[in-house]
């Protein structure tokens, strides 16, 4: 696949599947053993993409994505980004703030046959964390 097109599945998954709330994409935009790569100490360690959408939904059901940098490489995508969502539901066992949040960081991926394969994320969770009043 060429690079510009590897760029569409990743903007598929900020817009579709995480801005237009499109869950059932998933099966599209990525290869059935996705493998999620999230730094140690990362508050969230959800088992799965799915697992991930739902939990992020149902606590921050607002949660919107800006992509500020789209850069590919081969079968790479890095992508920065920020969002900005509002806490409406039991988050780690936290419950609703009704604050707005803001995160920003950077995730790579890389595409094989059209999906993504292996993802990458660093955001700012002690931020967030922070912003909610947990730390």
């Amino acid at each position: 696949m060429s690079v510009e097109a590897n760029k569409k599945v990743v903007t598929r998954y900020w817009i579709d599947f995480w801005n237009e709330k499109q869950g059932n994409i998933i099966s599209e935009i990525t290869a059935a053993d996705l493998k999620l790569h999230f730094p140690p100490g990362q508050a969230h360690q959800p088992p799965s993409l799915q697992k991930w959408f739902e939990t992020a939904l149902s606590a921050f059901p607002d949660v919107h994505f800006t992509m500020h940098d789209l850069i590919g490489e081969g079968d790479k995508v890095v992508c920065r980004w920020s969002y900005v969502a509002t806490h409406t539901g039991d988050f780690l066992g936290n419950p609703a703030t009704h604050l707005k949040v803001t995160d920003q960081g950077i995730n790579m991926f890389r595409i094989e046959d059209g999906k993504i394969a292996e993802m990458w994320m660093s955001g700012d969770s002690l931020g967030l964390l922070h912003q909610l009043g947990v730390l």
